[in-house]
């Protein structure tokens, strides 16, 4: 959704398939989240959407043929929100396009849609990069006041 350098923390990670390594995926946002200095309930709620998102691209992509899906995290703070941003692999995205497996991108951003319409997140948008998704959530953080865990 944003592009540049106004974000101010940002983690980013590549993931296999393995649905145990999903569950690492919304540590990361809470970390970031936790970073930021939002309350537990907030970082619990982004935590928990960001697990969910996941979950639900990681479906999808079993349902167009792509087994092993290799998705992309990326996970920032701006001063007045958090975004995730989980994408798969463009090559292996593409691959099941060209099989007639993957989803149409209508088809994907209403089944994503679908599975998150119950998460706490302010905004998620469903774009195409290179030809395959991306799912960006947003949670508006107000004027948090920034902690640094270590």
């Amino acid at each position: 959704m944003t592009t540049g350098s106004d974000w101010i923390t940002r983690i980013e990670c590549r993931l296999d398939g393995d649905p145990r390594l999903i569950e690492g995926a919304s540590e990361i946002v809470a970390h970031v989240a936790r970073q930021a200095g939002l309350s537990d309930a907030v970082i619990r709620e982004i935590a928990d959407a960001a697990l969910q998102a996941c979950g639900a691209v990681s479906a999808v992509f079993v349902e167009s043929g792509i087994v092993s899906a290799k998705m992309k995290l990326a996970t920032a703070e701006f001063p007045d929100r958090i975004e995730v941003t989980i994408e798969p692999s463009s090559d292996q995205w593409n691959a099941a396009r060209a099989r007639g497996t993957a989803a149409s991108s209508a088809s994907f951003a209403d089944k994503v849609r679908e599975k998150l319409k119950s998460t706490a997140v302010d905004g998620l948008d469903i774009e195409s990069i290179d030809g395959a998704p991306r799912v960006t959530l947003v949670k508006k953080t107000g004027a948090a006041k920034r902690r640094f865990v270590f």
